[in-house]
């Protein structure tokens, strides 16, 4: 299950000592209530907030994206618009959302048979007329360009898309966030990691400690993409 965006954003301002008040009562309540006006440090401003956790957000993603076989893809999946023959491969899906990381699939469009990938010539010795009676899904890439014979007139490619206008919009009205999870701790690790900034230099030395938890997690997450489980549903909220 994704999580939602109001979480890190009062987690973090709680570790990085920018809600208002000094006691139970007051951190309390300012933790509960309109994060916005709880807000009191002067080191970071809201809206840094928002660009920080929006990038170690799509970090995430990204490692992801990287395998092609990792279980949390389907979190983040998008497929693009239909190519023909001789077409460009995708960098967006039928949205207009940006692809990231690899591709894990190509499919004929008029029936969503998996295409396999095959070198070129043999695309070129399938395309014969020899083989026209003979339904073969190959498809190739070479370049900017995807090539695949008859009877396939249409394919499309599935893989991992992120949209920063659709996260922005969902960061603000404290919506989903695409990752699963058991990614909210690495988020929050990923973004005090980048925190220490000129005129606030870390005093307490937590930065290193915060670095080391979400590089482990991000190890962790790229490891994952070993297993072939992917989960049953996809969450449409990535773009």
């Amino acid at each position: 299950m994704p999580f939602s965006y109001e979480i890190p954003k009062r987690t973090l301002a709680l570790k990085l000592a920018q809600l208002k008040g000094v006691s139970q009562a007051t951190l309390e309540s300012a933790y509960i209530g309109s994060w916005a006006a709880a807000l009191d440090g002067a080191e970071i401003p809201i809206t840094a907030f928002r660009d920080a956790i929006l990038s170690i957000a799509k970090e995430i993603a990204q490692v992801i994206a990287t395998s092609s076989a990792h279980p949390y893809r389907s979190m983040l999946y998008g497929r693009s618009a239909n190519i023909a023959n001789l077409g460009s491969s995708p960098t967006v899906d039928q949205n207009g959302v940006e692809f990231i990381g690899v591709f894990d699939a190509v499919r004929n469009a008029s029936n969503l048979h998996l295409m396999t990938y095959q070198p070129s010539q043999i695309i070129d010795d399938i395309s014969d007329a020899f083989f026209a009676d003979a339904e073969i899904y190959n498809y190739n890439t070479a370049g900017n360009y995807v090539q695949f014979p008859p009877p396939t007139t249409n394919i499309f490619f599935e893989g991992c898309i992120w949209s920063e206008s659709a996260q922005t919009a969902l960061y603000e009205a404290d919506g989903d966030c695409p990752l699963p999870e058991a990614c909210e701790a690495m988020l929050c690790d990923g973004v005090m990691e980048r925190s220490a900034q000129v005129g606030w230099t870390d005093a307490a030395q937590v930065m290193p400690y915060y670095s080391n938890l979400y590089r482990q997690g991000l190890a962790e997450l790229a490891s994952m993409g070993q297993t072939r489980m992917p989960l049953s549903s996809a969450n449409p909220v990535s773009g």
